[in-house]
């Protein structure tokens, strides 16, 4: 029977009631639903039900942009009811409805968790980026360390095993974790490919190239550049002729993305008259609220609005991209170029997908797309109320990848979400300031990195128990009130191997005696012998199982025993280096730290009190303090030194105006020295980047951000991360000093860097 159950003016479906029906019943929920389902709706409806009552809401997501974004939905929906924790944002901290990035909820369950007493859910978005290399470890730490009353709800288009993942969080929160797994989508999806200047199904694909065999495939492979630089300009002309705008259109590389829009805007003008008017108006409105007449790129990426073209990626001032996200929203826009972040959670559908490419860069090589990526990327085709079928546009590039992988990829399983847990030095300082011995094992033993291994567990154990139950079955049983069996077994032992070694000795003599001569010798052995088991007879019989008739089948027994409890041993050792797999790395790390002077037997050191409260580079960062340099240096030198402590960057191609040498270089290559040294010993601490030192020393100087922009040609929005991540890092600096005159000069610091566009970035609304 259906069910015509509504929540803000939508029918909910069959899995929305369920999922609010576990949410009612006080369970924890892991939902996976494809994208473009209603999971936010589901979200949307515990935050309101928590909002009636006096307890608290936490909602995380991956990245800051997701955070802005559902700050901004949320305060449309609960006004005043809601605030935001990010490194760049603090607004209404104390809210009842509070979004934060996973990071920050970590710290806050770690280092303060009276802070988040009241809190009843925790709402995590795209869980699926537990899987992170980098950062999968903060939602895991999250999960263990909060609160016991704490329920989540974990929430993500592709999880393949959600039901191992619902019950590693069961075995670690101790209370119900209910899984619903959804997959039908609101709007199914058909997959198109894209050959040879026309669009196929995978079938016709397969044809095509079965009757062509393999004797034109060198032919496609040299291909010229130039025409598969025009592959999107066709594909976006062919979704045109068929009435499958607007197209999301993805490539692995932001200069790609730039190109394609350039080339795009000299093919296409998609826009009417009054389209174009409204476009300008928001244009002019965002270059004029936020001072970026003198920009370039904002001019630049204006005048390809208009067009109805865009693009987005994160080289982009974030304030272009809102203007992006708003127009595309707002249906102005038929062709959008993005990077894959844009399929991170940003709730932005529509009619078509298209894919550049399924290779893509990870940071160290090319390799072949996930499945699980491609799911997530693709998953944004289809608008649902408006589209009756979302396309999906992937071109067969030989090159790449042949037929087989082609179908795998789009066509495949999706892989599990793997853990990828790893210690920081930050959580091993907390761990052992805060836990005792046995508690920290039992923390080590929740991760999800153990409770995946531990599949691994399940014949070990069972060999384990079928060993002791085989122990337990030839236990004698003994009939009598009274006995001293395990005494007995300890004397019965010592008698045999007396027994044993005698026979030895006889069976030695014989076999080297030659000649009557010896018989004699051999007479006095035996009759030693047989004086020594008479010995041992009488001192048997002061034994009550001694005494008694079936003692010959319980020693027998307990001969098989001992033999049985070798194999246990060893078994039930591999089992217990299973069920430890962090305790060793935990042990490890605390001995470096020992080592480097932050902890000892009672506790933390001086220095892992500070660098317990520092999330980036925390041993770094540390040494840096204890040098004095955060005290000696200027307001501008500590803002130069923070951006190179936190400069993850990728610098290819980019161009940076060589500094004037002067005391604050010579500063910062004495820090670079320093630090570097240690980078030598351990593999851990990262290098010092003095590469946009001086650029930040400029700014925080007082430089116009039109001169700072003409210093280097790094993206502008990469610039203002890199400052916001300075900021971010001199916060958590200040937060872990005592010293008042030292925390007032840190946020002199923070306010050198904080303004103009940057400050802008942090308050926009």
């Amino acid at each position: 029977m259906d069910l015509n159950v509504t929540f803000r003016n939508f029918v909910l479906d069959p899995f929305q009631i369920q999922a609010i029906a576990e949410i009612e019943n006080g369970h924890s929920l892991v939902l996976a639903a494809p994208t473009g389902s209603g999971k936010t709706l589901v979200a949307e409806y515990l935050i309101e039900k928590i909002l009636k009552t006096n307890r608290r809401v936490i909602y995380t997501s991956p990245i800051k942009a997701l955070s802005n974004q559902k700050f901004r939905d949320f305060s449309k929906l609960f006004p005043d009811k809601v605030g935001i924790l990010t490194g760049d944002v603090v607004i209404n901290r104390d809210a009842q409805a509070l979004i934060v990035t996973t990071e920050i909820y970590r710290n806050m369950s770690i280092e303060d968790p009276q802070s988040i007493h009241d809190v009843d859910f925790v709402i995590y978005d795209e869980i699926h980026y537990l899987g992170d290399i980098e950062r999968g470890t903060v939602w895991e730490e999250s999960i263990i360390f909060s609160p016991p009353g704490v329920r989540f709800l974990a929430l993500s288009a592709t999880i393949p095993n959600a039901g191992e993942f619902g019950r590693w969080i069961e075995s670690v929160a101790n209370h119900k974790v209910s899984v619903i797994v959804h997959e039908k989508r609101a709007v199914p999806l058909s997959y198109t490919f894209f050959d040879d200047g026309t669009m196929l199904s995978f079938k016709d694909l397969q044809r095509r190239h079965s009757r062509r065999g393999q004797t034109e495939e060198p032919r496609r492979r040299n291909k010229s550049r130039e025409e598969n630089d025009e592959r999107h300009t066709q594909i976006v002309k062919l979704l045109k002729n068929q009435d499958r705008l607007p197209v999301l259109y993805f490539a692995f590389s932001r200069a790609l993305v730039d190109q394609m829009t350039n080339e795009a805007c000299r093919h296409f003008d998609f826009t009417t008259r009054e389209e174009k008017a409204l476009i300008r108006d928001a244009c002019d409105a965002c270059v004029e609220k936020y001072g970026l007449e003198n920009l370039e790129s904002a001019q630049l990426l204006c005048e390809q609005l208009v067009k109805g073209i865009g693009r987005h990626h994160a080289g982009l001032v974030p304030q272009l991209k809102e203007l992006v996200e708003i127009l595309f929203s707002e249906k102005l826009l038929k062709v959008l170029y993005v990077t894959e972040t844009f399929a991170m959670g940003v709730n932005m559908p529509a009619r078509t997908v298209a894919f550049d490419a399924l290779k893509k860069f990870d940071g160290r090589s090319f390799r072949q797309m996930k499945t699980m990526e491609f799911r997530q990327i693709s998953g944004r085709a289809g608008r649902r109320g408006i589209d009756e079928m979302g396309w999906v546009v992937i071109p067969y590039l030989p090159r790449d990848n042949d037929l087989e992988e082609l179908e795998g990829i789009i066509y495949g399983d999706i892989e599990p979400l793997l853990s990828q847990f790893d210690l920081s030095f930050n959580s091993v300082l907390n761990l052992f300031s805060g836990h005792g011995n046995e508690e920290i094992r039992t923390i080590l033993k929740k991760n999800f990195a153990q409770f995946q291994a531990n599949k691994d567990i399940p014949p070990i154990a069972r060999k384990v128990a079928d060993f002791r139950s085989q122990v337990e079955f030839l236990m004698p049983r003994c009939m009598e009130k009274k006995n001293d069996l395990e005494a007995f077994q300890f004397f019965f032992k010592r008698k045999q191997d007396i027994i044993h070694s005698l026979h030895r000795q006889i069976g030695d003599i014989q076999g080297g005696l030659h000649g009557r001569k010896n018989k004699g010798n051999l007479k006095n052995l035996k009759e030693q012998f047989a004086e020594q088991v008479a010995k041992l007879d009488e001192e048997e019989k002061k034994f009550i199982c001694g005494q008694c008739i079936n003692k010959g089948k319980c020693t027998a027994k307990l001969f098989k025993i001992n033999k049985l409890d070798k194999k246990l041993d060893y078994w039930r050792g591999i089992l217990e280096s299973q069920e430890q797999l962090q305790l060793p790395i935990y042990e490890e790390k605390l001995k470096i730290l020992r080592k480097l002077g932050y902890v000892d037997e009672k506790g933390l050191l001086p220095r892992g009190e500070f660098a317990a409260k520092i999330h980036i580079e925390e041993i770094a960062v540390s040494e840096l303090f204890f040098k004095g340099i955060f005290h000696e240096w200027n307001h501008h030198e500590i803002n130069a030194l923070a951006v190179a402590l936190t400069c993850e960057f990728k610098k290819r191609g980019v161009q940076v105006v060589r500094p004037a040498r002067g005391t604050a270089f010579e500063k910062l290559r004495d820090a670079r020295g320093f630090i570097n040294s240690f980078a030598r010993q351990y593999k851990f601490i990262k290098p010092i980047d003095l590469t946009f030192s001086m650029i930040m020393y400029n700014w925080s100087t007082g430089d116009s951000f039109e001169e700072i922009t003409a210093q280097t040609t790094i993206p502008e929005g990469d610039l203002i991360r890199l400052f916001r991540q300075a900021i971010d890092l001199l916060r958590q600096i200040r937060e872990a000093v005592e010293e008042r005159s030292l925390r007032d000069k840190l946020t002199e610091c923070i306010g050198l860097i904080n303004r103009d566009i940057v400050l802008a970035t942090e308050l926009r609304d």
